[in-house]
């Protein structure tokens, strides 16, 4: 919605902002409270490949608004300093959300726009005159006259409270869309109590993990209620997930540096001296692993490359950082307007897509919004 506005504003049009909360960007301020990730160093084949919605899609969305216009855009128009990290992704140097939203939106009321805070959209109507409806912070309905509009409600995530009432009224007026699911979230795993009180919340560093859906290396976090982190993101599924503890050595490797040692020790204390495992990683081997895979280097050296874990059910919706789901993309024109109300735009969130986490969210929403402004200016065109 901020992208779309900055576009609109820059091309000499009118905006105003509608918004349901008391302040602008709280997906933003959520997902930058422990490091602003906006975007990621892949290449450009390899970054378009990440999203799960139709191809031509993509390529409008990166050929619109690519990684690095989304970039410069935040360096040279907001004036805030990136770096990429070690894993790939671009962070701003400050690691948080508050600054970039209060910068963007200084920037787009210095631009003429106007922001409405609590008020909570319900409908639309397109006859002859476009009219939004909108509840208030004092609970009264208003309505409001608009040439064209750009619905950017969001999805699934984040919010335990939200009925998602916009799918129901969009889905009365012949939409049609799909459920909410969770997209980016943890599994359960069943911890045993002794494991959990040397490792809650500690990192498996540098494994890999892999399921029927593909293999990922990175870090996995240990919660109380299981795993998350980005190889359980990208192909996480309940069922069997075998994680290898120490993928940059072969099963030959890791054998050879457990016989190596020639003090009369057991396997376990030859892993701790010799393998260079995370604290969690050893944990896990201690009190998880099969008692008879303790017994022998050789039964250690298989656990290690092939620690048999077993994910449970996905986390809720409300606890997911991005749900997949929503409009149907057949609903929807190249300029993102819906086909049966030529003037009301959809972007972000709303569309039934999917991506990882690692600056891939963000980089779509930022150029949906793009897309979306420019079927607005389509609109003034004709």
């Amino acid at each position: 919605a901020l992208m779309a506005g900055d576009q609109l504003l820059e091309a000499g049009c009118g905006v105003t902002f509608f918004e349901q909360t008391k302040s602008v960007g709280r997906k933003l301020l959520i997902a930058g409270s422990s490091g602003l990730n906006i975007s990621n160093d892949l290449p450009l084949p390899e970054f378009a490949a990440q999203y799960s919605m139709p191809a031509p899609w993509v390529e409008r969305m990166m050929a619109a608004f690519p990684p690095s216009a989304w970039l410069h855009f935040v360096q040279d128009k907001l004036g805030l300093e990136t770096f990429v990290g070690t894993s790939g992704r671009t962070f701003v140097r400050e690691m948080k959300a508050a600054n970039l939203v209060k910068r963007w939106t200084d920037r787009l009321k210095e631009k003429g726009a106007t922001f409405f805070l609590g008020f909570t959209w319900l409908d639309f109507k397109s006859a002859e005159h476009l009219s939004l409806t909108f509840r208030n912070p004092e609970g009264v309905e208003e309505t409001r006259a608009s040439d064209a509009t750009i619905l950017a409600l969001g999805g699934g995530s984040y919010l335990p409270t939200c009925a998602h009432s916009w799918m129901e009224v969009l889905s009365a007026k012949g939409i049609a869309v799909e459920p909410f699911r969770a997209a980016n979230v943890g599994y359960q795993v069943a911890w045993k109590k002794e494991f959990l009180k040397e490792v809650d919340r500690k990192p498996l560093k540098n494994v890999t993990l892999r399921t029927s859906r593909g293999v990922r290396a990175g870090e996995l976090l240990v919660t109380a209620y299981g795993l998350e982190g980005t190889p359980i993101y990208f192909v996480g599924e309940q069922g069997r997930a075998p994680i290898d503890l120490k993928p940059d050595l072969s099963k030959q490797a890791v054998l050879d540096r457990l016989t190596e040692l020639r003090e009369n020790l057991s396997p376990i204390r030859r892993a701790k001296k010799k393998l260079n495992l995370s604290e969690a990683a050893l944990a896990l081997l201690f009190h998880h692993a099969p008692a008879q895979a303790l017994e022998t280097v050789e039964g250690l050296a298989n656990v290690v490359k092939e620690f048999p874990l077993e994910l449970g059910s996905a986390q809720p919706l409300s606890e997911a950082i991005s749900s997949a789901g929503g409009v149907r993309f057949s609903e929807v024109t190249e300029n993102s307007a819906l086909r049966a109300f030529p003037r009301v735009f959809l972007a972000g969130e709303m569309l039934d897509w999917d991506a990882p986490t690692g600056g891939f969210l963000i980089q779509a929403c930022v150029a949906q919004g793009v897309l979306a402004a420019r079927g607005v200016l389509s609109l003034r065109d004709e």
